[in-house]
């Protein structure tokens, strides 16, 4: 018996240069300040600093341990 999904899978297959073409013109519609955001995020993913000096934020691994006894959120 198959269930139906609440959420629709929604999968498209695309070459590099559509996909190219789609980033930019979503780059191209969006604002000064989201453009200037992300060119943040990403000096501080590259470069370890934001933009006041402070060192890497970094990703950190969270690991939450639950017993098998015990409700969960």
């Amino acid at each position: 018996m198959e269930r139906k999904r609440k959420i629709q899978l929604v999968a498209r297959q695309v070459n590099f240069a559509e996909a190219e073409e789609q980033d930019d013109l979503y780059w191209a519609s969006a604002s000064v300040e989201r453009r200037l955001e992300e060119l943040f995020t990403l000096r501080k993913m590259v470069f370890g600093k934001d933009k006041s000096g402070n060192g890497k934020s970094g990703i950190a691994k969270v690991v939450n341990k639950l017993s098998l006894y015990e409700q969960g959120d």
